[in-house]
């Protein structure tokens, strides 16, 4: 799995996977220091704004910051009006010279839906990955046991077994955000989401820099340890020392969390934070 975590300006590595939310490109500093990064997304912030950013806007970004990869417009639990707009403006993009990759986000409502969305972007011939969002509201029997994320669980694994994507082109997914690192805990280690885990191809995320206390590690689990109640995370942000220890602690667990292979955390943390926290914190016990 591709991670790419949101954070704050001032602490972008510029080695790691690149994430940029359209509506913070607020200036040529900024545009600069993300057009430097690596594989970057271009986000077009419907998740933040309920109505992502699109038409000439999310172009001019996109040929400022020539991103690897464009999420198109979306609305939020509108699958139709999310359909139309990423179609216009595929169709604007493609006479400009742009040569990334354009993903979709299904946000249909219902599950039939849900397929039927997957089963349109993954024939389109437009998007090389489709996105599936925290906050879902498609419901499967498989989500009904599962705490508040299991909504895009029960959906990604039912998904991985249906004709949609068994006799389609077999599109990857990408998780966009998270309602709970236990949520990608999960994922990668319990054998009800095997298939799921194997169609899930990347995943966004600004939780670690964004909580302000330390995730919880126990002997089974890595999660949050309290509601998602934390305030939107603020790309301008300095933090203090205390912050920063909690910021990095955070980044961990979630590379943890994901098995990402340990010679990548230098992509997201400092050598010595890195060894740090897989040796001498225990993390490593987790793969």
């Amino acid at each position: 799995m591709d991670l790419y975590l949101g954070s704050p300006h001032r602490y972008i590595k510029r080695v790691g996977l690149g994430y940029a939310l359209s509506h913070e490109m607020d200036g040529n500093t900024t545009i600069e220091i993300y057009k430097s990064l690596n594989r970057l997304i271009l986000d077009n912030g419907a998740d933040e704004l309920g109505e992502g950013q699109g038409g000439f806007r999310l172009a001019y970004l996109a040929g400022k910051l020539n991103p690897d990869w464009i999420i198109l417009p979306d609305v939020l639990h509108k699958d139709k009006k999310t359909r139309q707009r990423g179609i216009d403006f595929y169709s604007q993009m493609i006479d400009t010279g742009y040569t990334g990759k354009f993903m979709s986000v299904i946000q249909a409502k219902t599950l039939e839906k849900g397929l039927g969305s997957y089963a349109f972007w993954d024939s389109s011939g437009i998007v090389s990955r489709i996105g599936v969002t925290y906050d879902t509201m498609i419901e499967t029997e498989l989500a009904k046991e599962l705490p508040s994320y299991g909504k895009r669980l029960g959906f990604l694994e039912y998904l991985a077994n249906s004709s949609a994507y068994t006799n389609g082109n077999g599109t990857g997914i990408h998780m966009l955000g998270t309602l709970d690192v236990e949520e990608l805990y999960y994922l990668k280690r319990d054998h009800y989401f095997e298939n799921a885990n194997r169609i899930v191809e990347s995943h966004d995320t600004t939780a670690p820099y964004a909580c302000n206390t330390h995730f919880e590690v126990e002997e089974e689990c890595i999660r949050f340890g309290r509601a998602k109640d934390w305030p939107r995370l603020n790309f301008n942000a300095t933090f203090s020392m205390e912050r920063e220890e909690t910021m990095h602690w955070n980044v961990a667990c979630y590379l943890a969390a994901c098995k990402i292979p340990f010679e990548k955390w230098d992509q997201y943390l400092s050598p010595a934070n890195a060894t740090y926290y897989y040796d001498d914190k225990g993390l490593s016990a987790y793969y």
